[in-house]
């Protein structure tokens, strides 16, 4: 594994000289108006932060380029061929699509031709990311890890702020659309399938009420700091029969923490929940879409908030927080009896607005693709 300094220098020296060589070869050709690239270096398939929106363009007559790859094995051979593909493509491509960090879209001085599109992973704005931690781009860094994005989706305008600040983008390209990811938890089918695969899974769990942890991880994306889940088989016995917890961890824990982990995904665990326990994932604010109790389980709290780790006021969100292992069992069983929804519901108002069940449909129109 190549440490935290090492890997960035190899970004710069990828970023500034090797990608935009190869994008100025890609340029021999004219931009094709019907290529369409879907884009993802953390992923062998078209994420589900972007699956709605791929699956529009294929009932579509555009040329739908798919270019995803885990790249975070370790097969640095595989991905930098990955990414050299990637950027011949790109510079004959007409849209651009991404959800996550893609240093390659970046690397080049982008045809005004081209419209590259950030559906960002996350709604809301919780944990400070990008250029506003040091954790995740260090000052030493030389070039603009976020450049050419012409449009950022948020899940409402009260959010936009942390994009402008976090990738240093124009306020003009930030746009409060929704993220059509979110659409599928206001479709009763969607709810259906998830509640079938779950119980197919775990036929135990059935007349049991239901309680998540999905915690997200420390430190940077690249070299995750593993918190404590000793306390996981405790707190089940706590629970007692009534109850049957979940740990759904997030993909940077992974693979690091064996045994526990759900394999069903996040997103299809949170309609069959009825509790959700996590910490400063952005998870919680899907779940806001559901309308059910949080449990926000903290004992670090006090160090985030010493060292100025948020863009919001910790004590704003809807949820029960707790601090001491020893308080997590009665807060998760009276959840729903404290459960304010009208905090909830605020909450929600001012950070997932734009998530309303009609996002793809208002992206669609904004591009103008239809």
């Amino acid at each position: 594994m190549l440490n935290f300094k090492v890997k960035q220098f190899v970004k710069i020296i990828m970023q500034n000289i090797v990608f935009p060589f190869f994008y100025r070869i890609g340029k021999i050709a004219p931009v094709d108006d019907r290529l369409v690239i879907f884009a993802d270096s953390h992923h062998d398939d078209v994420p589900y932060s972007m699956e709605d929106l791929y699956q529009w363009f294929e009932t579509t007559d555009y040329k739908v380029l798919k270019l995803t790859k885990d790249c975070d094995g370790g097969n640095y051979a595989g991905g930098l061929k990955f990414m050299l593909r990637f950027m011949l493509c790109y510079a004959k491509a007409r849209y651009v699509f991404l959800c996550d960090n893609f240093l390659p879209a970046a690397s080049c001085n982008k045809r005004e031709e081209t419209t590259v599109v950030q559906m960002w992973h996350a709604g809301g704005m919780l944990k400070k990311y990008a250029y506003d931690t040091p954790r995740d781009i260090p000052a030493y860094y030389k070039g603009n890890v976020f450049k050419n994005y012409s449009l950022i989706l948020t899940s409402a305008e009260a959010c936009n702020r942390a994009y402008v600040s976090g990738m240093r983008a124009s306020p003009d390209i930030v746009k409060a659309l929704g993220l059509s990811r979110t659409d599928r938890f206001y479709q009763q089918r969607y709810k259906q399938l998830c509640e079938d695969e779950f119980y197919a899974m775990y036929p135990e769990a059935r007349g049991k009420k239901i309680a998540l942890w999905a915690p997200t991880f420390r430190g940077n994306a690249s070299q995750p700091e593993i918190i404590d889940c000793s306390f996981i088989g405790h707190l089940r016995k706590q629970l007692g029969n009534e109850w049957f917890l979940v740990v759904n961890l997030h993909p940077h824990m992974q693979k690091h923490l064996k045994g526990e982990h759900c394999p069903i995904p996040t997103e299809r665990l949170l309609p069959v929940t009825d509790v959700l326990i996590s910490d400063y994932s952005s998870v919680i604010y899907d779940y806001l879409l559901l309308m059910r109790p949080i449990v926000l389980y903290v004992p670090d709290l006090d160090y985030f908030e010493k060292n100025d780790q948020f863009y919001i006021d910790y004590n704003e969100m809807p949820g029960i927080i707790v601090k001491e292992e020893s308080k997590l069992c009665d807060a998760i069983v009276h959840a729903e009896e404290v459960f304010d929804r009208d905090k909830m519901q605020q909450f929600k108002e001012k950070y997932m607005n734009a998530c309303d069940g009609h996002a793809l449909e208002r992206l669609v129109d904004y591009l103008q693709l239809s």
